[in-house]
């Protein structure tokens, strides 16, 4: 059983019928007190720096959503990458604030190398006027779900049913 509310934990769904998608976890951070002093601490690593950067931090009443996916390393997670980008890409261009973009760790850390085992997809999504509940929300991750099933049936996307 999940500890996602329902919306989220359909989306994460939706991604894993992808076929060559390993894993897929998200959050959800209040950017509104993030500053640029906040984006050099470590904690705020998973952030999309350069997009907070540009406005010095969160606005007001605006929500990250941000869904992390890993890839199996097979020839079809490169296409599944491939599909969310172009995803991504256009409801970003219909005016969802949307972007997907890599994460990884540092190369090196005093424990050793990690090079080669840290990457991960982020899909950062905005939403702003959020202000007593998280509804409104939900109701956008429910609409990018409802919108990404219908183009994987639509574009014969290869799945893992």
């Amino acid at each position: 059983m999940s500890n996602y509310p329902l919306d989220i934990e359909n989306f994460h769904n939706t991604i894993l019928r992808l076929k060559g998608i390993s894993t897929i976890e998200s959050g959800i951070n209040d950017l509104e007190p993030i500053d640029s002093e906040l984006l050099a601490i470590h904690e705020y690593s998973h952030l999309p720096h350069a997009t907070l950067l540009r406005t010095n931090g969160g606005l007001k009443n605006e929500i990250l959503v941000q869904f992390e996916f890993t890839l199996d390393n097979s020839i079809e997670s490169f296409s599944s990458l491939e599909f969310i980008t172009w995803f991504v890409n256009d409801h970003a261009r219909s005016g969802i604030r949307i972007q997907l973009r890599p994460y990884a760790l540092a190369p090196v850390t005093p424990y050793g190398r990690q090079l080669g085992k840290t990457l991960k997809f982020h899909i950062d999504l905005f939403i702003d006027g959020v202000e007593e509940t998280l509804q409104p929300v939900f109701e956008v991750i429910s609409e990018l779900n409802k919108s990404l099933n219908l183009f994987i049936d639509l574009y014969d996307i290869p799945t893992k049913d």
